[in-house]
Order: C-alpha cells, then structure tokens, then sequence
C-alpha cells in the first residue's frame, strides 16, 4: 500500500479541509477494492480503513472557527504516522511510527485542550506511553542481533508493556482518563477510536515473531486483565463526570480484548478484532455525543446533565443508541466480539466463567446506568437548549451505521 502513503504525502502541499476530506473519502473506497486480501494485510487495511473512517468524522465535527491550518496538518500527520505503524513489516520501522502517532495527539491536547490541567494529561500521556514502550526497543534490538532470550515472565512483558500501556490493561491506565477529560471532542475520538487499537495490533504483531514465547507466559496477564475489568466497572458506577466514565468502560472492553489475543485462539483473534472496530465506531460515538451535549450544558456533570429527553430528544435517541451498542445490544458489532471473546478465554480455562459473567453483567449495567442518569429525571436547567444540527446528526449517524451493518458479514474478521 506504499501508494496510498505517497498520495498522502502530496496532501500536506494542499492543507485545505475540503480538499483532504474528498481525498480521505476516495482513500477509503480505494481500500474497499483491496478487501481481497488475507492474513496479516487485511488485519492492516481493516485498521486503516478505521482510522481514514473516524479522521473524517473528526474533521466533520470541527467548529468553523477552530478550522486553522495547523490543526488539519496534524491530522495528515496523525494518519500518516498510522499508515506507516499498520503496513511497516520491520519492527524497527513500527516502534518508529508507533512513538510517531501520539505527537499530534499531545499537540492536539496542549493546544485545544479545555483546562489548564491538559499540560498534567499530556506529561501522563508521554511519560506512559514512551517510558513503557522503551524495553520494546531494547527488546528488537535483542532479536536483531539473535540474542537468545529466556523464556520467563520479564521478558514478556519487554515485549508487550508499551501494547499494554496503549490498550490500556488495568495497572497501566492512569493517563487515559486524564487525556480523555482534557482532550477536544476530536481528539477523544481518535484516542478511543484509533489510538488504543494500535496496542491490540502491536500484540498481534509480536506474536509472529514470539508467539511461543507470549503463550507460556501469558496466563498471569490473562487473569490480571479480567480481575482488572472488573474492578473498573464497578469504578464505573463512582464515576460523576460522564466523559470519565466513558473512558473507564473503554479500558473495561480492552481488557476482554487483551485476554481473548493472549488465549492465542482463532476465535480470540476474531473477537479481539470485532471487539476492537466496533468499539472504536461505539466509544467515538459516545464521545462525540457527549461533545456535543458538552457545547450546550457546558458542563460533563451527571447531576448537572440530566432530563433531556423531555428537552432534546434527538439527544436522548442518540445517547440511548450509543448507549445499548456499548452493552453489545444486537445487531452491534460488539455483540459477536464478546461471544467469541468469551467462548476463547472459557477456552482457555472453564474456571474463568464465574469472572467473565460478572464482568459482562457489570459493564451493561454501567451503560445503562450511564443512559438513565443522564436522559432522565428533572432538568437542573430551567431554559431551552438548540436541538442537534444536520451536521451533527449526520455525524452520529455515521458512527452507527457502520457500527450496526458490519454484523451483517462477519467474513471480513476472518484471516484465513
């Protein structure tokens, strides 16, 4: 696909925004035509074809007047940089863009951040990410140069603590919160949509270079990430600032995708991967509703946020779609991805039954939780708000469309 990376290469010289989103458009039709692949390259066209799908939705849902130059050069870059980390066969090249991707994210959080407290997140966010993925550098270099490497629980994790980091597993989490709470509306929805898919790739990724040696140390993290889940549905139900509490239950998913990869099953690969898409189209949905129920409130309080559906009920509607496709309500796309999550890791040990069916009741319960605190009850607001623009309504409905119809031929998540 070097192609469509010099083609995007030729887009920096434009910088115009609807210029580079006719070009983001035709990119993606491009990439349908090359659906025919199998194995590892259509693991890498899927996640580019998410991320060309959700860089749209993002230019779409900036304002007028934050349209500035910069912020669509870092867009470019952004997806560049994700070209780069998903089709790069060398894993020199890949821990290259992989570090690569999450300037423009820091750039974007400094820059159009809502709090002075966006300086904290994005020192969170660059000490995790590039502390935690310094032994996997340290690592390549090891198998370059064909040391040999014991096969013991260390080494494990100099492979896989920066994909673990990114995803994010439970332990390794404190900065996604922050980052999501200060980030723009953009900027949560590539973190949720795009950013942490590249820890689940990057796991993928390692297991055709170490899979022997990921499989006898994996069962430790396999518990620890359930064990964690489950903990952080139950911080779900704590949780007073809606943005917070959407950020917890992306953490609470990704753990089920990082035991159904570590179970090293067909059907965990598949999982992970249906997991992954439609987690990304859903928690960028919610960001993106929540957004911009933020522009009219201005304010992410549940208490403060409640009865709005006797205000706008458009915002209900959305809220109440995103909201059960985040419980894997049928015909979401998360639904198949945590059967066959769950039938993998039941797989892998039936005594992890009682823990996966607690962690499933929990994080639907959150989401329902989420649904009724906010939509019902008596509004604290004694005044009218604007109802959802055309503009904002499509964008939503560009989130869910997908979201809902990729259940329809699950062949894509097969990589045979």
């Amino acid at each position: 696909m070097l192609e469509m990376m010099i083609m995007t290469l030729f887009m920096v010289v434009y910088l115009d925004w609807l210029i580079i989103s006719n070009f983001l458009v035709l990119m993606f039709l491009y990439s349908i035509l090359n659906l025919n692949k199998i194995g590892p390259d259509l693991l890498s066209l899927i996640m580019i074809m998410l991320s060309i799908w959700l860089i749209l939705m993002m230019i779409l849902s900036v304002d007028e007047l934050e349209k500035k130059t910069f912020l669509i050069f870092l867009f470019i870059f952004m997806f560049y940089s994700l070209q780069f980390c998903f089709f790069s066969k060398s894993l020199i090249y890949f821990y290259i863009s992989f570090e690569m991707s999450v300037l423009p994210i820091l750039l974007i959080l400094f820059g159009w951040g809502y709090q002075p407290d966006r300086i904290e997140a994005g020192f969170y966010l660059l000490c995790y990410t590039v502390i935690f993925s310094l032994p996997f550098l340290v690592g390549v270099y090891f198998l370059d140069f064909d040391f040999q490497l014991k096969s013991n629980f260390i080494t494990t994790m100099v492979f896989i603590s920066g994909f673990l980091v990114k995803l994010p597993m439970f332990g390794f989490h404190l900065w996604l919160p922050r980052a999501h709470v200060e980030a723009p509306v953009y900027g949560s929805m590539i973190l949720a949509g795009v950013m942490l898919k590249l820890g689940g790739y990057g796991i993928v990724k390692i297991t055709f270079f170490l899979g022997d040696l990921l499989l006898s140390n994996s069962s430790m993290l396999i518990i620890f990430s359930i064990m964690g889940g489950v903990y952080l549905s139950a911080i779900c139900f704590t949780q007073s600032d809606l943005k917070m509490l959407i950020a917890y239950s992306s953490i609470v998913h990704m753990s089920l995708v990082i035991s159904g990869l570590l179970t090293f099953k067909e059907i965990g690969l598949m999982g992970a991967m249906s997991m992954m898409i439609g987690h990304g189209l859903c928690s960028s949905g919610l960001f993106c509703v929540l957004g911009f129920t933020y522009n009219r409130s201005h304010s992410r309080s549940i208490y403060i946020n409640k009865g709005y559906m006797k205000i706008i009920p458009i915002c209900s509607l959305w809220w109440f779609l995103f909201c059960s496709s985040n419980l894997s309500f049928p015909p979401c796309l998360n639904l198949p991805g945590e059967i066959l999550l769950l039938l993998s890791i039941l797989g892998w040990s039936l005594e992890m039954l009682i823990l996966g069916v607690f962690l499933n009741f929990l994080s639907s319960m959150y989401s329902i939780y989420l649904y009724s605190f906010s939509q019902h009850g008596l509004s604290t607001q004694f005044f009218s708000f604007p109802v959802f623009n055309l503009r904002e309504s499509f964008i939503l409905f560009m989130h869910w469309l997908p979201l809902n119809m990729l259940i329809l031929d699950l062949s894509l998540m097969s990589f045979n």
